[in-house]
């Protein structure tokens, strides 16, 4: 599986380790049989899951070194908050829903899906207007040529 690591301890986790993967309310523990940096993503696998289609079982999981949530400061947002929620422009018009985040190399760009549509928006002040938890939406500054 791929993973991105979410903070400077990702990499010091080692074979055998035990990891806990959370989707969905629902926490798997497992040991972790192989981990290898890929660019800004490692390659994780894990005992336990041994096909594609358990593996996909877990897109999107969150992976903690314990059953705690990670510390987050006021402000950040961790992805699989961020994934699902609803784009609203400032204006009120529905842009789509975040599908995926990447980052690329200066901040995080959200992925907004409406349909055949998608949208990269850039997770930074300009554009991003406010983030409600829980109201499950983000809304975002209408700027000419954005979605287009």
């Amino acid at each position: 599986m791929k993973a991105l690591p979410l903070s400077e301890r990702f990499s010091s986790l080692r074979p055998d380790e035990v990891v806990y993967l959370q989707i969905n309310n629902i926490v798997r523990r497992c040991s972790i049989k192989s981990l290898r940096k890929l660019n800004s993503h490692f390659a994780v696998s894990f005992y336990g899951v041994t096909d594609r289609d358990m593996a996909a079982l877990y897109r999107g999981a969150f992976l903690s070194s314990s059953f705690e949530a990670t510390d987050v400061r006021e402000g950040e947002f961790l992805y699989e908050e961020i994934i699902g929620l609803a784009v609203i422009s400032a204006g009120g018009n529905k842009i789509g829903e975040v599908v995926d985040i990447f980052n690329n190399g200066a901040h995080d760009v959200y992925v907004v899906r409406m349909g055949e549509k998608e949208y990269l928006i850039p997770a930074v002040k300009e554009f991003i207007r406010d983030i409600q938890l829980a109201e499950k939406r983000i809304i975002v500054n209408e700027m000419k040529g954005l979605f287009e």
